[in-house]
């Protein structure tokens, strides 16, 4: 499927940073945080919020009677951390993020949809940008095409694997790219699960991988619980998250989350598919 204007207007935007800030495979992220991350939420536009990363749900953003709860706090330190990772100040961080969201051609439109596809499109640019050079992606793939001899049940006719990697015409992986997920409904987690058998079918060495944004710590257990190496013979090689230091560091989430990978990490992993 051809990338959409609006995701290639993300990877055009992540160039020219990376053409200004010459990352390497390790500081890759912060292309991601500084066109993604906002310090703002979308209701019918987009508005002002805390002046700190809204890393949750706004909804989760409230004061008690003498101080503001702990998301709050906690996204101050968050934004205290992604600030000193930027070699940003401070309080210029909220002007150096959400650059893709203050696009002239992005601001009016709603980001649901927006931003899923922007993130899949961002974290094929680094993997290629980076990674093996034998290694060719292609992104929503529709899977009753790519796999006609199976049958799908997960969303009928509709299922997309969001990115397939392929050496030559070998698959050797397939990424399930979501920038957020939610706790009672984990579709990224049920489609992976839908398409692996088929993925391991055509090559039983190819690796699967779930690649994330999501920030809260609950809902990436449940994720994490479903994948190697806390699973045995999971299906799922790995969790990945573009930036997991900001989660165990900028959140102070004290290590529990020691399973989750980096995109650094996966960048290493695409000279070993095969």
């Amino acid at each position: 499927m051809q990338r959409s204007l609006n995701a290639q207007l993300a990877v055009d935007l992540y160039n020219e940073l990376q053409d200004r800030y010459s990352w390497n495979s390790e500081s890759a992220w912060q292309g991601i945080a500084r066109l993604l991350l906002s310090c703002e939420v979308y209701r019918t536009r987009w508005e002002p919020f805390h002046n700190v990363v809204t890393y949750v749900d706004s909804n989760r953003f409230t004061y008690g009677y003498h101080r503001p709860h702990a998301t709050l706090r906690r996204a101050e330190q968050l934004s205290f951390y992604l600030a000193s990772q930027l070699s940003v100040d401070r309080y210029e961080l909220c002007e150096n993020i959400g650059l893709y969201w203050r696009h002239p051609k992005i601001r009016p439109i709603q980001p649901q949809n927006l931003v899923g596809h922007a993130f899949r499109s961002l974290t094929t640019t680094v993997l290629s940008l980076f990674g093996d050079a034998g290694i060719t992606y292609e992104e929503a793939v529709d899977s009753h095409a790519e796999f006609p001899e199976d049958s799908f049940k997960t969303q009928g006719k509709n299922l997309k694997i969001d990115v397939i990697a392929r050496r030559g015409k070998r698959i050797v992986a397939t990424l399930a790219v979501s920038w957020r997920v939610r706790h009672n409904r984990l579709g990224v987690l049920r489609d992976t699960l839908e398409y692996a058998p088929a993925v391991h079918r055509r090559n039983p060495n190819s690796k699967i991988y779930i690649i994330l944004g999501e920030f809260d710590g609950g809902r990436l257990r449940k994720v994490l619980a479903n994948c190697a190496p806390i699973l045995p013979r999971a299906a799922i090689s790995a969790a990945v998250h573009f930036a997991p230091q900001l989660i165990r560091e900028g959140l102070r989430e004290n290590g529990t989350l020691e399973f989750l990978r980096s995109l650094a990490w996966l960048v290493g992993e695409t000279f070993r598919w095969g």
